[in-house]
């Protein structure tokens, strides 16, 4: 077995029954055809709700890790027992198909050089954003808050409004696994 697939067998079976687990994949394990990957991800569907999957960009790991490969964000959570094919499932129905929430982050905010990326508008201006931070202050022996307002280049990241969706597609599809 591939040092990967061990990992994810690990992974699960280190988490209790309900829950979760987060866990960055290289795509291959995903989407590769054969017999050895074709076998963990049915390996990971009969002990695991997929809650989510984010397809990264290959910025995200190239500076620090030094990995040059497209990766996958794995959102899991364990089931309270084994699904079999038409199993039973944790609340005491059979299998049902359930959805899941997908999406693909084109930026992270840095670049293959690991220099920050900033969203810029369509003639190329850099687009800022105001920022407030509010600090205590003494003035004649009283404390006071006083707000700083500063301007700060927005950074060209993809993952909080994927993060943001996640919510809307939760309030929309409660969790696989919850009673109804």
């Amino acid at each position: 077995m591939a040092p990967e697939q061990l990992f994810i067998q690990r992974a699960v079976e280190w988490v209790r029954p309900g829950g979760r687990i987060g866990i960055v994949l290289p795509n291959g394990i995903l989407s590769n055809p054969g017999p050895a990957d074709e076998a963990i991800r049915q390996w990971i569907l009969d002990r695991c709700w997929v809650l989510a999957s984010v397809e990264l960009p290959v910025e995200t790991f190239i500076v620090d890790a030094n990995v040059n490969i497209l990766t996958t964000l794995l959102f899991l959570k364990k089931t309270e027992q084994e699904r079999l094919g038409e199993g039973i499932d944790q609340i005491g129905g059979t299998s049902q198909d359930y959805p899941v929430f997908m999406a693909v982050a084109e930026k992270v905010g840095v670049d293959r050089r690991g220099n920050d990326v900033y969203v810029r508008q369509p003639d190329g201006e850099i687009v800022f954003t105001m920022k407030e931070e509010k600090e205590r202050i003494r003035i004649g022996g009283r404390e006071q808050i006083r707000v700083l307002r500063r301007r700060e280049k927005l950074v060209d990241n993809d993952l909080p409004r994927i993060a943001e969706a996640y919510r809307k597609f939760r309030a929309s599809y409660p969790e696989p696994g919850l009673p109804r």
